[in-house]
């Protein structure tokens, strides 16, 4: 049987697969590729390779300085690191700093995307493997080292069999549960945006008096997963008994008792700017409401108007 070193001062193997998984990761992001491959190698990036990276530069060997004396020399205590606890940190650690990390992007000028995410975490980890790497090389007092044994020869009692086989079993549960669900598309949010404006397409001109016929511009955005009717509803108020059809771009007349109504058809991400004329023949004070009915939302806006008087 053979032992092939793995990790140690002169062979940082771990450290260097540690930061090509990363590097790969950010290739991925930038090339648009997306699947099941990059939620893996994403996950690991992220929860994993910047800890991993960290804990090795804090703790190049076997053991850890707990404390010091200060009064008699050389008296400290030690605690030996094992490999479960290295992953442990690594996995803590990476969670808070790129929780840490991530705040400070999503308030900055760069804001938080996958890319500037993927290149913060590239950044952290290239730093902290050249510390561990070269904190390795000068750490002679109980060097770290990792070896992988390969060959035959490995006698294993029943109870270690069963137990093997337990953990086999269980990996490749995991394994195809993980793919089955990476594999999944994700569900999209069903619904869709909407905003009124004035004729120049801001908010600051929509009509507040309404002589003859005025113009309100209603923006509407499709997020829904499959193309849908959408009935937009113009009333004024909402007392309105019953309502009538009216052509997109003909003029409507607005009045108490009668919703005005029409079916707009969109299909997934499609954007719609309608023109809506109306006029309110009765003078005073109105609330003019725009309803947004869909299958999974009902959406409302409305506006106050003043209609003077024509003595």
């Amino acid at each position: 049987m053979k032992n092939f070193v793995f990790a140690g001062p002169s062979r940082p193997f771990d450290l260097i697969l540690n930061l090509v998984i990363v590097v790969v990761a950010l290739f991925m992001s930038l090339a648009g590729l997306y699947g099941v491959v990059l939620d893996i190698i994403a996950f690991y990036a992220v929860f994993f390779s910047v800890g991993y990276a960290l804990v090795s530069a804090l703790f190049p060997g076997n053991t850890a300085l707990m404390s010091q004396s200060f009064t008699l020399p050389r008296t400290e205590k030690t605690h030996e690191i094992t490999m479960l606890e290295r992953i442990a940190l690594s996995v803590a650690l990476s969670a808070v700093i790129v929780g840490i990390t991530g705040t400070f992007l999503s308030r900055g000028i760069f804001g938080i995307t996958t890319i500037t995410a993927t290149f913060e975490i590239l950044i952290f980890t290239v730093i902290f493997t050249i510390i561990a790497i070269s904190r390795r090389i000068s750490w002679a007092r109980d060097p770290f080292i990792l070896n992988v044994k390969v060959g035959t020869g490995i006698k294993y009692t029943t109870a270690e069999k069963s137990m093997l086989m337990m953990v086999v079993a269980a990996l490749v549960l995991f394994a195809a549960v993980s793919a089955v669900t990476l594999a999944k598309e994700p569900q999209k949010e069903n619904f869709a945006e909407f905003s009124i404006s004035g004729p120049s397409g801001t908010v600051d001109t929509l009509p507040t008096t309404v002589t003859g016929v005025s113009n309100v511009v209603v923006n509407i955005k499709s997020h829904l997963s499959e193309a849908e009717n959408l009935t937009l509803i113009v009333s004024d108020g909402l007392g309105y008994t019953h309502t009538v059809y009216f052509t997109p771009g003909s003029v409507i007349s607005l009045d108490a008792s009668t919703g005005q109504s029409t079916v707009l058809s969109l299909d997934e991400g499609e954007e719609l700017h309608l023109n809506i004329y109306f006029s309110v023949p009765s003078p005073g004070s109105h609330t003019i409401f725009f309803t947004l009915i869909s299958s999974e939302q009902t959406l409302q806006l409305w506006m106050p108007v003043y209609v003077p008087s024509s003595e």
